[in-house]
């Protein structure tokens, strides 16, 4: 089924991690004036190759983790986040949602393409 693919749940994993990045870089940015704030960040953890070595054959997925920066201060008051890094952050993870969203739209496409054909 189209549903249980690995590209589709790959394509499903990315959009979850991207929405997750954006919320992280905009917590970050309202946070910028507070003090003792320390910024957080997504790490992503790719479990296919762990996975794939383990049993020789997983369905793809990856995790993600949001991980707070303890170890550098920015500022005298203790907040280390940099707006023009969190703004970096934020676009990038932008562009990789819209660049996801067309690619599901565009399988959805093809899937109704091949069942529309397949009926005629």
């Amino acid at each position: 089924m189209f549903y249980d693919s690995k590209s589709f749940r790959a394509l499903e994993s990315g959009l979850s991690a991207a929405w997750l990045q954006q919320q992280t870089a905009l917590q970050n940015l309202a946070n910028l004036e507070t003090p003792n704030y320390k910024a957080k960040s997504v790490v992503f953890e790719d479990t296919l190759n762990r996975a794939l070595e383990e049993n020789g054959n997983a369905p793809y997925s990856f995790t993600t983790r949001v991980v707070t920066d303890e170890t550098t201060t920015m500022r005298p008051d203790g907040n280390n986040v940099d707006s023009d890094k969190e703004g970096l952050v934020l676009y990038k993870a932008y562009v990789q949602y819209s660049y996801l969203t067309q690619k599901i739209n565009g399988s959805f496409s093809n899937f109704r393409y091949v069942l529309n054909n397949a009926m005629k």
